[in-house]
């Protein structure tokens, strides 16, 4: 299901015949990778392409014929990122962890939609490279919240490994007809430390929630300062270790967990996380963390 699968399900395979000029192309071009419509990935070097097929030249399967129906997707094999010496479709969903935002743009026209449980639902779509606006709600539509965000490119390495991104944004809302005029919202700045596949990112803001009085008829406004830290390891082609942590007022809310890919497009995040009151010492830990999050726009 996951990540890249090498096969040719309904592609015809042919490993004898090798004409001089199929092999001399294989040893000239570069790498492509080739994406089929049942998700499955080929990867070795063009050497045909007569409108109805195309000839893949792999490693360990010789020649391969494809139907042109048959694909999906190709491109250069040295523009994807690679993981562990392979190369690997990248992260569809750098930009937030479970969560937290992280300092890492979205193009123009690309975004997100995120689901948790299939009861909380999120998206997120790049207006240009560096402002992108989103909204936050549940089956129930409360809370309902908006957001705006800021990315920008600070450093960006010659291995790529060692980029510096920044993140600001504002996310406010309500908790609708649950709670009639009660406002919350977030305001932070961030840093992420690394690429899509491997990095870190410090956030930190204010946490604020203002509740309407009846009794008064007027408004009780609370303000706590917020951090979190995060982290994302990929370490395979299909999967990464993932992790976040909140702290906001006295409570140190989050844990570790999984981010593991589906193709192109598609991430399913599991964690198990806790929370922990620090003013009265107690708290709870192994509360199940599912969510499943689908790329739009790009390719």
């Amino acid at each position: 299901m996951f990540g890249f699968v090498h096969g040719t399900t309904n592609a015809q395979i042919d490993t004898v015949s090798k004409p001089a000029s199929i092999i001399d192309s294989a040893r000239t071009n570069p790498d492509f990778v080739v994406e089929l419509n049942d998700g499955s990935v080929i990867t070795g070097k063009k050497v045909s392409d007569d409108g109805r097929e195309m000839g893949i030249m792999t490693q360990d399967k010789g020649l391969i014929l494809i139907p042109k129906f048959q694909i999906k997707s190709i491109e250069l094999a040295a523009s994807l990122p690679t993981v562990g010496g392979k190369r690997v479709f990248p992260n569809p969903h750098p930009s937030r962890y479970y969560y937290s935002p992280s300092g890492l743009p979205m193009k123009k026209g690309e975004g997100y939609v995120q689901a948790i449980y299939f009861l909380a639902y999120q998206a997120q779509y790049a207006l240009s490279d560096h402002i992108s606006v989103g909204a936050s709600t549940s089956l129930i539509a409360s809370p309902f919240l908006v957001n705006v965000k800021y990315t920008n490119t600070l450093k960006e390495s010659v291995d790529g490994k060692n980029n510096i991104y920044f993140a600001s944004g504002v996310q406010a809302g309500s908790l609708t007809y649950l709670s009639p005029g009660t406002w919350l919202g977030i305001g932070y700045a961030g840093l992420t430390f690394g690429n899509a596949e491997s990095n870190v990112s410090i956030n930190g803001g204010v946490l604020g929630v203002s509740t309407k009085t009846w009794w008064t008829n007027g408004r009780e406004n609370d303000a706590r300062p917020a951090v979190s830290l995060c982290w994302n390891k990929r370490f395979s082609p299909t999967a990464s270790f993932m992790g976040e942590v909140w702290y906001a007022g006295n409570m140190l809310v989050g844990g570790p967990g999984m981010r593991f890919y589906s193709g192109r497009k598609s991430a399913v995040d599991v964690a198990i996380l806790g929370a922990y009151n620090t003013a009265e010492s107690e708290g709870v830990f192994g509360i199940p963390f599912v969510s499943w999050t689908r790329k739009i726009g790009d390719k």
